[in-house]
């Protein structure tokens, strides 16, 4: 009774003996199980990143701090009137994301295309009221003439702050933003034109 239990443990062993030499020879000729991980290089774009993107409103890339000088003149009999005011603002510069053209947005591969209106002016009442200075005041001036004077000195700070090299700047600030946050969604590469067919 005792040997025949022995002869089958030791047939046991045997087996098992073969059956790991077996799996053994198996995975050296690469007969095993065969494992590939694969990587789909495709990053999808959806609708509500799109829309979560253009819900950001105005997008601002460059703020210019500015200060101008106005000044006007009355031609008087005895004397002449004169009314000068330093006019500060800050025009901000940058693109309305409520301007954008359907499909401004399109991936291929790891790549995504942008079309972005261009950079421009976000706001036309930049002026702060609150730190004009008269400089100089004398005789008498009408809430008109004071607004005529407003106005002559937002034009000149508007053409001060939107010159081609702050244009510039602000295009390359946006380029650099949009390519981090598209970076971010996992595009290895950013492609960026702007254009003025806009959805206004």
């Amino acid at each position: 009774m005792n040997k025949g239990l022995s002869v089958l443990k030791w047939l046991a062993v045997v087996l098992v003996l073969v059956l790991a030499v077996w799996a053994v020879l198996a995975w050296r000729r690469g007969g095993g199980v065969d494992v590939q991980v694969g990587f789909d290089p495709r990053i999808e774009l959806t609708a509500q990143e799109i829309s979560r993107i253009e819900r950001i409103g105005q997008w601002e890339f460059l703020s210019v701090q500015s200060e101008v000088v106005a000044d006007t003149l009355r031609k008087g009999f005895f004397s002449d009137d004169r009314l000068v005011i330093v006019y500060s603002g800050t025009p901000r510069i940058g693109i309305d994301m409520r301007r954008v053209a359907d499909g401004w947005a399109v991936a291929h591969g790891d790549t995504v295309s942008l079309r972005l209106p261009e950079v421009h002016l976000l706001d036309e009442n930049f002026m702060d009221e609150a730190r004009m200075k008269v400089f100089y005041e004398s005789g008498t001036w009408s809430n008109a003439a004071r607004r005529d004077l407003y106005e002559r000195a937002r034009r000149k700070m508007r053409s001060k702050s939107l010159t081609p090299s702050n244009l510039r700047r602000a295009e390359a600030n946006a380029r650099n933003q949009f390519s981090a946050l598209f970076h971010a969604l996992g595009f290895a590469t950013v492609e960026i034109t702007f254009s003025t067919a806009s959805n206004e």
